[in-house]
């Protein structure tokens, strides 16, 4: 969800991956947030490592599984599975993220098999801080 690519998260970048999982925050607990996590180098922003490191720690093992199942259906929104090409460029678009359709295929190649990600494939990426 780099939309910039210079490998940081900014406030905005931080919502549209919140508000995917679920979580509504105001701009005063994003910039909370990010300055829990800031390293001191950049207090505007966080990596996506530090990022995942965060939401790890901050979520049991027993609620990763739920908390990842919840995620995974907002892409999946035909109840089928899987996440397509069309359903995750769906769900990026109302999120106000816009990616090449050449990106979404790339993102779908990476983390799935067979054009699509199944529950599996999304659980494995995001808890083993895979990169895309």
């Amino acid at each position: 969800m780099d939309v910039n690519k210079d490998q940081k998260l900014a406030p905005k970048e931080l919502d549209c991956i919140l508000r995917a999982l679920g979580i509504n925050a105001t701009e005063a607990d994003l910039i909370e947030f990010i300055g829990e996590l800031e390293d001191g180098q950049d207090k505007d922003c966080v990596t996506y490592e530090q990022f995942a490191e965060s939401i790890k720690k901050n979520m049991s093992l027993t609620n990763e599984t739920d908390s990842l199942q919840v995620t995974f259906n907002a892409f999946d929104h035909a109840g089928d599975g899987f996440i397509n090409q069309d359903k995750l460029k769906s769900v990026l678009s109302n999120l106000g993220l816009q990616f090449l359709d050449s990106d979404i295929a790339a993102i779908i190649h990476n983390v799935g098999s067979n054009g699509r990600i199944s529950f599996d494939e999304f659980q494995h990426f995001m808890l083993n801080n895979d990169e895309v």
